[in-house]
């Protein structure tokens, strides 16, 4: 898909839900912890003008049930940290050939970032994260000009 058709998916949205997939229990213990990366990505989101809402209100306020989600994934050797972000949109979608069918899917997506880090620089690791979402809210403003 071009990547003019992942931005015209995100056109009209203002709002998302987040969700943030649990963290290593190392990566915890050296300081990366999901609450504060769930805390940076809605931070962001609403410092760019958009809604975060529960996953409760997601279903009642946002139409096509749009859920922001982040998946931290890493792991330790020798003193580093291995480490994969990735940041999807998922939403409400149908089937051309049977518009009855509704799930889920995954209509844009950040570039996937691959790396090593040093453990005691483990932290840095959210700014890595807000620049996913930063091209996001780039990606989100493209698509409505």
């Amino acid at each position: 898909m071009a990547l003019d058709a992942f931005r015209a998916t995100l056109r009209g949205l203002s709002g998302v839900n987040v969700q943030v997939e649990p963290v290593n229990a190392d990566a915890e213990r050296d300081g990366l912890l999901r609450t504060d990366l769930q805390n940076d990505v809605e931070m962001a989101l609403r410092q760019a003008g958009f809604d975060v809402v529960t996953q409760s209100q997601l279903f009642a306020v946002i139409p096509g049930t749009p859920v922001l989600h982040l998946d931290v994934m890493t792991a330790r050797f020798r003193g580093r940290y291995a480490y994969s972000i990735r940041l999807d949109l998922w939403q409400a979608a149908r089937l051309v050939r049977d518009p009855t069918v509704q799930t889920l899917a995954a209509t844009w997506c950040a570039s996937q970032l691959i790396g090593t880090v040093a453990a005691d620089s483990l932290f840095t690791l959210r700014d890595t994260v807000r620049s996913t979402v930063d091209e996001f809210v780039r990606d989100s403003r493209a698509a409505a000009a």
